[in-house]
């Protein structure tokens, strides 16, 4: 029996078909070799070296405190501030016609302490009008750079020798915030001063805020 020749038409297609399964093999052996890839770049795993993960993505870390996260050593991170943050807070209940006696709110870590002190602004008994003087003492050992000011004005700028206080009465809500300076090493104060029940015959001051240490950069 003669075979007959196959016709142009399954030529080209038998041609198609080898090229289809060709390309499909090289694609599935592509797409094998940079399965989980991004952008074609594999990760190296947590702890490389730099030198070999120079040019590549970096794996979280597997455990530990950081665990889900990339290890600092991978990151820059040296132009970024660090240091230590105190919060504070108190509500001071007013007494009608009174000055109530200093009561500690909180600290600035290593250098010194806050108090405030409410006192009743008006002379009409029964009608409460609540201010707070917010005082600073320096018990850090040494003179300190003392800048302070009270809803964004009055400025005050001064040195504060070691054991010195620096007070201020705010009427009314106010924000303020203090500027401490010492041996290189920064503190800010952030706070907020709260006058609640003005006029009426229960009244408070209401302090909070926090402070934030940044030492010299190493």
């Amino acid at each position: 029996m003669k075979l007959k020749l196959p016709s142009p038409a399954m030529v080209v297609a038998l041609i198609a078909l080898a090229v289809a399964m060709s390309g499909s093999a090289v694609a599935a052996v592509t797409f094998a070799r940079n399965a989980g890839a991004v952008d074609g770049k594999s990760a190296v795993a947590d702890g490389a070296s730099l030198r070999a993960s120079a040019g590549r993505l970096v794996a979280t870390q597997r455990k530990g405190a950081g665990k889900g996260t990339i290890s600092q050593r991978y990151l820059d991170v040296s132009g970024l501030a660090h240091g230590s943050t105190a919060t504070f807070g108190k509500a001071i209940q007013l007494i009608d016609n009174q000055a109530l006696a200093p009561v500690a709110i909180g600290d600035v870590p290593g250098l010194g302490n806050l108090t405030a002190t409410c006192q009743d602004e008006s002379a009409t008994v029964g009608r409460l009008d609540p201010a707070t003087t917010i005082t600073f003492a320096n018990t850090s050992g040494d003179a300190v750079n003392f800048a302070r000011t009270v809803n964004y004005a009055g400025t005050v700028i001064t040195a504060l020798p070691n054991t010195a206080t620096q007070s201020f009465k705010i009427s009314g809500s106010q924000p303020f915030t203090m500027h401490i300076e010492r041996s290189g090493t920064n503190y800010v104060v952030n706070g907020v001063v709260r006058q609640d029940g003005r006029n009426a015959p229960t009244a408070q001051c209401v302090v909070y805020g926090v402070a934030l240490t940044i030492p010299p950069s190493s």
